[in-house]
């Protein structure tokens, strides 16, 4: 973390990604198993374990040790993603912690516009989840996801009419806890 009070760098510390690049392997191996475990149903769940927690590592935490590990930054004026976006304080409605669907930091917004405007068309990353929805489309929520969401907006609002609130932010990313974590946005949120 920088100490600046006015632009605080989150940074996620090292050992939870290596957690989470771990379990990440430990999923590609177990599907690996499966592949060559025989029988249609070993080699399909095994072949999407491989391709989505692979896939995962590549497309998330790849990326992130290029652009560094900072995956938001706090500033007086308001919440900047690393992958592009910044969302003023006036835009975002409330912050809270959810359990559901996993747990997480979320964010509900009053307004989409500053931060639409202000990001980068995120569809490489929208092109990584939408081919595992299609393929789990029995899941009413992704068949939705697979057929409605073509950009940042539609996923915002997927997001917003599926889990009450626009965007989540994993634990993964934080240096502390969620709680500790909504407490500092809201001190950022008030100007203290």
């Amino acid at each position: 973390m920088t100490t600046d009070p006015d632009r605080l760098v989150v940074r996620p510390r090292p050992w939870k990604l290596a957690l989470y690049a771990l379990g990440a392997f430990v999923f590609v191996v177990i599907g690996s198993y499966l592949l060559r475990s025989g029988g249609v149903l070993g080699f399909v769940f095994g072949a999407l374990a491989i391709a989505f927690f692979a896939g995962g590592f590549v497309f998330v935490l790849l990326p992130a040790r290029k652009r560094g590990l900072a995956h938001l930054t706090l500033t007086r004026d308001g919440l900047e993603l690393s992958s592009g976006g910044r969302i003023p304080w006036a835009d975002v409605g409330s912050v809270d912690v959810v359990d559901h669907p996993t747990k997480m930091v979320t964010l509900r917004l009053n307004s989409y516009d500053a931060y639409l405007a202000s990001g980068p068309d995120d569809s490489a990353r929208l092109g990584f989840l939408r081919p595992f929805a299609h393929v789990l489309r029995m899941v009413p929520s992704l068949k939705r996801f697979a057929t409605e969401v073509r950009g940042p907006a539609d996923e915002l609002r997927w997001n917003r009419e599926t889990y009450g609130f626009d965007i989540g932010i994993s634990p993964m990313w934080l240096d502390r806890s969620p709680r500790e974590f909504v407490e500092l946005v809201e001190s950022y949120r008030s100007g203290s």
